[in-house]
């Protein structure tokens, strides 16, 4: 009976600190996605010539999606050189 009445008056403190590391863990990832963000535009700004900045600012998600396939291109053509 005294162990119930233990882990009755213990259980709100564990669900606190539960609450409290997935809060935690959540603001350590939002926090990492506006690094990410700053990690990306921030090269972007520091580029001495304005019409390039301009080109690289505007074609940016073309830039970035031509540069995956080519990575995704690039993975499975050596897959299929390994199995040979």
């Amino acid at each position: 009976m005294k162990i119930l009445i233990i882990l009755l008056k213990g259980l709100p403190i564990i669900f606190k600190s539960l609450l409290l590391v997935f809060v935690n863990f959540f603001e350590f990832i939002a926090r990492s996605i506006d690094s990410i963000g700053y990690h990306i535009l921030q090269p972007l700004r520091t580029i001495r010539f304005e019409p390039v900045r301009d080109f690289l600012s505007e074609n940016l998600t073309q830039i970035l999606l031509i540069i995956i396939s080519l990575i995704i291109i690039f993975i499975i053509f050596n897959k299929d050189e390994k199995k040979i």
